[in-house]
């Protein structure tokens, strides 16, 4: 999935727009592409709405498939196509938020219970002979 945050506009209130496959062909793709927009809550903060205000399909046959090419990666070029699509321009002051996994290094406690339950099966096995 594609996600890109808009600048939103008189005509249609959209903050973010989020685009995925929907079905391929040969030469040939067509795209979802879902737009939602953000209010203020009673504690006037903003919040995403939980319903999309605009909901459509991007077709890329012809020649926008012509055109694809290797100027822009795979993801500029079909968000393009849909925010063209829409009447709607990138948010170039947007935060992208990624969320990163905290890699755990092994401890050494953890490295000696692993040891010391490898020893237990081994005795098990030699009690069970």
């Amino acid at each position: 999935m594609i996600e890109i945050n808009t600048i939103p506009t008189a005509e249609l209130n959209v903050s973010k727009v989020a685009v995925s496959l929907n079905s391929a062909q040969e030469f040939g793709m067509q795209f979802s592409v879902v737009g939602w927009g953000k209010f203020k809550n009673a504690e006037g903060e903003d919040v995403w709405g939980t319903t999309p205000l605009v909901s459509t399909l991007l077709n890329v046959t012809g020649p926008t498939w012509d055109a694809w090419g290797s100027d822009k990666d795979d993801a500029t070029y079909v968000g393009d196509l849909a925010l063209a699509q829409l009447g709607l321009q990138r948010d170039p002051d947007a935060v992208i938020e990624v969320e990163e996994t905290p890699v755990v290094a092994p401890t050494e406690e953890s490295d000696e219970a692993e040891e010391a339950s490898d020893d237990s099966e081994e005795t098990t096995e030699e009690a069970a002979e």
